[in-house]
């Protein structure tokens, strides 16, 4: 005799089990759902008390050290692309990739190089 919470289960036919799990198993969706919308709400009052947006926070804490988010190492912006090979970049920052070198021995000048 199999009893889950007061319920009977050895009672219970096939498609009543199925049905059981299936119901089960929505209900729980819906609570975890539930609890995701009230754990939202809870920081966006509370971000709110301080006078910013949950957004705004999360961007702050991306930034880190203080810096405001974005100015960051991240990606730069390409200054040269190789002349064969448009996917080889270079932002004009740290050391010069090889193709920058060769092409540069060859007589091409940055500016042959410079992205338009």
């Amino acid at each position: 005799m199999a009893k889950s919470g007061g319920i009977d289960l050895s009672k219970l036919s096939i498609e009543e089990l199925e049905n059981l799990v299936r119901d089960a198993q929505a209900e729980i969706v819906s609570r975890k759902e539930a609890d995701k919308q009230r754990v939202l709400d809870q920081i966006r009052e509370l971000a709110a008390s301080i006078g910013m947006t949950p957004e705004a926070l999360l961007k702050q804490q991306a930034g880190g050290r203080g810096r405001p988010a974005g100015s960051g190492s991240g990606s730069v912006e390409a200054k040269y692309r190789h002349p064969d090979d448009p996917s080889q970049t270079w932002s004009g920052r740290g050391k010069r990739p090889h193709w920058v070198n060769e092409a540069l021995a060859a007589g091409k000048s940055l500016e042959d190089l410079a992205v338009e």
